[in-house]
């Protein structure tokens, strides 16, 4: 053993003895050491980065190599150094680039060529941190809907579980059809479907926030298709988040609170990376976030104690409406904003570490850990008094306002080896676990059904937990075959992948979703969220299969190739091949075209293949406004599903064509333009509610349900796959920066059109007649989300300043038209005009080391356009167009641009170190 110590240690001081210091210092245009820059040697494996103070020191043998200098928001530089007998000392100065969405990106391409945005095949953005610190927003969610004009996320309103967690989209499609990677790996769904009535209705996303913030360095977001690259999901697009690495320390806190006086916000954000060994480097990160809830509602004007909207009898309704004023003085009652409408409280805590080890010269070892705990807190329809069935008056004689509190675990571990052979194929092993539950929690409610207990009878419940883990293996070898074929590049690349997806309801406790006296007609289960049921309980997994390839060529210096092909096989439905060709032409510097085309699938989640529940919804009854209603989603292969002919679920599958044109105009200024369609056969859907009611549908209904022992339930809901459609767009971006005095303007002016239709009429049940269930699976209400609910336009137009110590950014951010239609009754229909927000922000470093920055998003405190069908019963009006439930919504929360919350002024302080 001794023998073999020394065996090594001889070894090793012979490599030292070869090699050679080369070190040096690297700093911005006013000389300040730039921590993080990545410096590598040209077509090797071997690098560094620079430290806190900008310094850098490599090993190398004695030779000639080219060193690239690169660091997101500063222009590449290339160096040519000979090694010799002495330590060579190289200090380099990198130029502020233009904007970062023209960035060097990797994402979309298994190369390791340097290529910019324009440059790339298929359109990549990529977005700084210093970007979407710019943005005065301390979400992921946000920070990135304000910069990447072709995603979209609005936050949502008295909509259960999705108050807490934003639906996120790319190119108008819907949550679940992007796919989210952390470090180039597989990021896990969250636990939640969204099953009310919001954008993305029936999908599952994947939770952006639940990284932290602080540990971000860049998104890089992938505009075309990608499922023959990275597998099921990536329809739409990916969206690739880069954790931080290079030495240092940060440290953040934002302030800031809505012109209305709510909504306030407090963020904290740490920073520390370091370095290990030569090479090596670890960091850690914290994200503390507190976000108070903000409150649009408007005041209510209808029944409270006495139903008096009840039969067309004036002078009756008068007399009752009396009645009722007369109680509401005596009592005190106060109609004004006794809905929450807004954003939910939410307090938000996230811990990052990330890091990567040289084991030997060409074999790194990396790792990226994540958790994340949230806790939240939104609320649901008030309940009057007036309404017995869902109010136990011993305990709330005034009514009361139910909450759903969540709390919200999400954890991740990836760790990897990679390197490189002696014969220069690249190698990368790895495993990715990670996870998300939620947990329901109902306060300041009731189980009416409990009313025999009076004012003993429970107001919280514990109503159940979703949860989801994933956990991924690859692996991936590529190589540069060009010097062997002749070629400038030929990039080969291959690998095998293996998922486990598996996916858990557990019941709350009993009194969340019993009902203790059914004959009293009183509703059972805690009132805003009845529990999950012990027949909901499952605990589902799958396995999934994968194999891909991946060939990308520089054919000649103009003509760029990309041919990719994916298989997957899962256990639960089959299974896919996609394929992929991209190419790129250069007919000068200034000018190229490029194009894809591909074919993609997106499999049914978990989620959607096993979720069931029943919960309390709210829908429009003529006359009554929204009237709650117990509805049941029934998973596919349960006897409900089949009493209704509903098919078993298979996967969604795309075909993408993409065409654009790129051009570096001049050293500063960029050019994309980038065409695409997108068409989806056999997209999933949540159906419509198939409702009781006494027509002969509404008779056949309730007979289905109650032979399958659902007498508590009044409508029921599936997933299947119902429909085809066809999304056309266009994404343009322009980018570049201007010398101004001392000073440099930079400045971005993108855009995305894009506009989604339905192709055909929807598949109805295999059982029953077409002509009484097709506008029920998709009626006009889901086609409006489908079609009109998110913007079909959005353009920003950024100016950021810079001179010295001072900042300046100004952003113009055009969110288009969007509708929402009723099921049934186009005299409901909304319709919300284009809005333009204006954001502003100053900033100054006061210190070599701190700035400081305030500013105002929405400076000019704009909101959409108020619902228009307006005409709430009174007593002298039975016959009422009211989109707004006695005027409690003043705005939809069923399609939103950018929320309706106004104005917001803030305060920065940031620190690097």
């Amino acid at each position: 053993m001794k023998n073999l110590y020394f065996l090594i240690w001889l070894c090793l001081f012979a490599t030292a003895a070869m090699a050679q210091n080369f070190k040096g210092k690297v700093t911005d245009a006013e000389g300040n050491g730039l921590p993080g820059v990545s410096v590598a040697v040209v077509g090797s494996s071997q690098g560094t980065i620079t430290n806190a103070e900008g310094n850098f020191s490599l090993q190398l043998k004695q030779g000639t190599y080219k060193i690239r200098f690169s660091f997101v928001g500063y222009k590449t530089q290339e160096q040519t150094v000979t090694i010799g007998a002495e330590t060579v000392t190289l200090n380099v100065q990198l130029e502020d680039d233009v904007v970062s969405l023209s960035d060097v990106v990797v994402l979309g391409s298994r190369s390791a060529a340097v290529r910019t945005s324009v440059q790339t095949p298929v359109p990549v953005d990529v977005i700084t941190m210093k970007d979407m610190q710019l943005t005065g927003q301390i979400e992921p969610t946000q920070m990135v809907n304000f910069v990447a004009p072709s995603f979209n996320s609005a936050r949502q309103t008295v909509a259960d579980g999705t108050d807490h967690i934003d639906p996120a989209t790319l190119r108008g499609l819907g949550p679940d059809q992007v796919l989210v990677l952390v470090n180039g790996k597989r990021r896990h769904n969250q636990a939640l479907t969204n099953v009310n009535g919001t954008v993305g209705r029936g999908s599952v996303g994947t939770d952006l926030n639940a990284i932290p913030a602080a540990a971000i360095e860049r998104i890089e977001v992938l505009r075309d298709g990608a499922a023959s690259q990275y597998g099921s999901d990536a329809i739409a697009g990916v969206i690739n988040v880069v954790m931080k690495k290079e030495a240092g320390t940060s440290a953040s806190m934002h302030w800031g609170r809505h012109y209305a006086g709510d909504g306030r916000n407090l963020m904290l954000g740490l920073y520390h990376g370091m370095k290990v060994g030569k090479s090596g480097t670890i960091s850690f990160a914290g994200d503390f976030r507190f976000r108070e809830p903000t409150n649009r509602a408007g005041d209510y004007t209808g029944p409270v104690y006495i139903n008096w909207n009840t039969g067309t009898d004036i002078a009756r309704r008068q007399q009752l409406y009396e009645q009722d004023e007369a109680l509401i003085a005596q009592r005190g009652f106060s109609r004004a904003k006794n809905m929450q409408i807004g954003n939910s409280k939410v307090d938000n805590f996230g811990g990052m570490v990330n890091g990567e080890l040289r084991v030997s010269a060409k074999t790194n070892f990396y790792f990226t850990g994540m958790l994340n705990y949230r806790r939240g807190q939104a609320a649901g329809f008030y309940r009057y008094p007036f309404q017995t069935s869902q109010v136990n008056l011993d305990l709330y004689p005034n009514g009361f306002l139910p909450q759903i509190h969540s709390t919200i675990w999400d954890r991740s571990l990836l760790v990897g080896i990679s390197g490189e052979l002696g014969n220069g194929w690249r190698w990368d092993l790895s495993n990715v676990y990670g996870g998300n539950s939620f947990r329901f929690d109902v306060k300041n409610s009731n189980n009416a059904s409990q009313f025999a207990l009076g004012a003993r009878a429970q107001t919280e419940f514990y109503a159940g937990t979703l949860g989801f883990n994933q956990n991924t293996a690859d692996f991936g070898i590529s190589k540069d075959l060009g010097k062997q074929v002749g070629l400038k590049t030929f990039n080969v690349a291959a690998g095998l992948n293996f998922r486990i997806d598996q996916y858990s309801i557990k019941a709350g406790e009993e009194a969340s979703w019993r009902n203790y006296d059914p004959a009293s007609g009183r509703a059972g289960g805690a009132q805003v969220f009845p529990g999950f049921q012990p027949a909901n309980e499952v605990n589902q997994s799958r396995n999934v299969l994968g194999a891909y390839v991946d060939l990308e060529s520089d054919l000649t210096e103009k003509f760029l190739v990309n041919v990719a092909g994916r298989f997957e096989n899962y256990s639960d439905f089959g299974s896919n091949f996609a394929g992929k060709l991209s190419a790129r032409y250069k007919f000068a510097e200034v000018f190229s075209v490029r194009g894809a085309i591909s074919n993609g699938f997106r499999a049914p989640s978990v989620h959607q293949s096993a979720f069931s529940a029943i919960s309390t919804v709210f829908i429009s009854v003529p006359g009554q406004g929204l009237q709650p209603r117990q509805q049941g989603t029934f998973r596919n292969g349960s006897p409900v599903a089949n009493a209704f002919g509903i098919p078993k679920l298979k996967a969604e599958t795309s075909v993408n064509y993409s065409f654009g044109v790129t051009s570096q105009i001049t050293d500063n200024i960029s050019l994309t333009i980038d065409a695409y369609q997108i068409d989806i056969k056999d997209r999933i859907v949540l159906t419509g509610q198939f409702q009781r009611g006494t027509s002969p549908t509404g008779q056949l209904i309730a007979r289905i349900l109650d032979n399958a022992g659902q007498q508590e339930v009044n409508a029921a809901v599936f997933f299947t796959n119902a429909i085809n459609t066809r999304t056309q767009g266009l994404d343009i971006v322009l980018s570049g920066s201007q010398a101004i005095g001392k000073g440099t303007l930079n400045f971005t002016l993108a855009g995305n059109m894009n506009r989604t239709t339905v192709q055909g009429e929807p598949r109805v049940s295999e059982t029953l007649p077409p002509d009484q269930f097709g506008n029920v699976l998709f009626n006009r209400l889901e086609r409006s989300r489908i079609e009109v609910a998110q913007p079909r336009s959005k353009y920003t137009l950024g100016l950021n300043y810079k001179i010295n110590s001072f900042g300046a950014n100004l952003r113009l951010t055009r969110f288009g038209r969007v509708e929402v239609w009723d099921p049934a009754n186009p005299a409901l229909d909304e319709s919300f005009s284009p809005k333009v927000v204006t954001d502003l922000s100053v900033s100054y470093r006061i210190m070599k080391n701190i700035g400081i920055m305030v500013g105002a998003n929405n400076l000019l405190d704009v909101y959409p356009d108020p619902l228009r069908a307006n005409q709430w019963p009174t007593p002298t009006r039975t016959t009422a167009l009211d989109n707004t439930s006695f005027n409690r919504f003043i705005y939809s929360r069923n399609a939103t641009q950018f929320g309706f919350n106004g104005g917001y002024y803030y305060l920065s302080i940031n620190a690097n170190f």
